[in-house]
């Protein structure tokens, strides 16, 4: 028996329009599935804290809307990613500091460097 040709298509919704709103909508969720695919990320501890960000912003009265789905999935991956020491909040607050720090430093046209 040969296997089925797996295919997932293009990234655009049935009515043609794009599946992801935002570009971070799809690098958050394409960051998630590489760090479950690799064991990094255990699946059930995974579905349960996205499960309970999205409860906490229903509970909030927040919108069932891309923006709340995709802001509950990067808490949620920040909580994992936290708890599990893959990298600790301190250290991307800080990180992204730099990061900011950077581009608003950066002449437009060149390249942005970042401290090591």
């Amino acid at each position: 028996m040969t296997q089925p040709e797996i295919s997932r298509g293009s990234l655009r919704s049935r009515d043609r329009n794009p599946a992801f709103q935002e570009q971070w909508h799809a690098q958050v969720v394409a960051i998630v599935e590489l760090l479950l695919a690799s064991g990094k990320l255990d699946p059930e501890d995974w579905s349960q804290t996205l499960g309970a960000e999205l409860v906490k912003r229903a509970r909030a009265g927040e919108t069932d809307d891309d923006a709340t789905y995709y802001g509950a999935f990067k808490a949620a991956l920040e909580l994992v990613l936290d708890r599990t020491g893959i990298a600790l909040y301190s250290e991307v607050d800080r990180r992204e500091c730099e990061w900011r720090q950077a581009y608003l430093s950066t002449p437009h046209g060149r390249p942005v460097a970042l401290p090591d």
